[in-house]
């Protein structure tokens, strides 16, 4: 159960954003096809600055099928967009990949339209030079969408990471790993990351902070999948010392994390209490959860 939280609690931005999966696989003599589809976006206002909210709906021409994509993009990404126009809007998203270019109507920061997205061949012919071979017109797209260039790849090959599959750079630039993120991360404490371990603390939203929190609480030899799981089921500092305030004073990480996944809570430990259930260790409190005891003590004590 644990496990299967945690792969969803990954997939799921991934999969937000329509780049794990693309339906199809075409040929590499593909990848001269334009691809067309129409769009609809709305100015966002972030805690830094406004960003574009920008739909994607899209096909390639002379396939069946198709694909969406959503995700947020700095104004400046753009050129020539004027989401206050108030009118029809021509715009475009230069990439090394290629360009999107879209057609449409914006008013009072929200916009419809088309786009079209042409490759560059010549971005075709260096990735293949660094043994990226076949790369299809809709790889290319994401890689436009989410701005996968030759020098994002080198920046990453220069730390180490070299010869990564597109899927994990997809992955990687997705979710915002950036040079400077696995710099900060491998002084953790953990070594040299592998890029499914990058993925992973990226997409949990792992950071120095709540690494230093775990560490202020005891637990000083939290292994990287130990911190992955505390994150992945919401284990904070606030929660482990209300626990110990109930008089569980030397929970384990283990322990924790089976206590969340379980939903035992401090108002859960009050109430188990007040059924009579006074000096119940935590190992006897999950036994009574995961058996669905505390339901059948709840009834008779009615």
């Amino acid at each position: 159960m644990k496990k299967a939280f945690m792969i969803a609690t990954i997939v799921l931005p991934l999969a937000a954003l329509g780049l794990l999966a693309r339906g199809y696989t075409a040929p590499s003599s593909s990848a001269q096809e334009t691809i067309t589809g129409d769009w609809t976006a709305k100015v966002k206002q972030t805690d830094k600055d406004a960003v574009l909210w920008l739909s994607l709906n899209h096909g390639s021409e002379g396939r069946k099928g198709g694909s969406q994509t959503s995700c947020d993009f700095p104004l400046q990404a753009f050129t020539g967009l004027n989401p206050n126009a108030n009118s029809n809007v021509q715009f475009t998203l230069q990439r090394e990949a290629g360009v999107v270019f879209f057609d449409g109507l914006f008013k009072d920061g929200r916009g419809v339209g088309d786009f079209r997205f042409e490759p560059n061949s010549g971005f075709i012919a260096t990735m293949r030079s660094m043994g990226y071979d076949g790369l299809t017109t809709e790889k290319l797209f994401s890689m436009a969408v989410l701005d996968v260039s030759t020098s994002y790849i080198n920046e990453l090959k220069s730390l180490g990471y070299d010869k990564l599959s597109l899927d994990k750079l997809f992955g990687l630039r997705a979710l915002g790993v950036t040079a400077a993120f696995i710099k900060e991360a491998q002084d953790w404490g953990f070594g040299k990351l592998s890029a499914d371990e990058l993925i992973e603390i990226k997409a949990m939203g792992i950071n120095p902070d709540y690494i230093r929190s775990m560490k202020s609480l005891g637990f000083d030899d939290l292994s990287l999948k130990k911190v992955i799981e505390l994150k992945a089921l919401g284990v904070n500092e606030d929660y482990v010392k209300e626990m110990r305030g109930l008089g569980f004073e030397n929970l384990t990480p283990s322990q924790l994390i089976e206590m969340k996944a379980m939903g035992i809570t401090a108002d859960y430990v009050k109430k188990m209490r007040d059924l009579g259930l006074k000096n119940v260790s935590i190992n006897e409190l999950i036994q009574i959860k995961a058996t669905g005891a505390d339901k059948i003590l709840a009834r008779e004590k009615r």
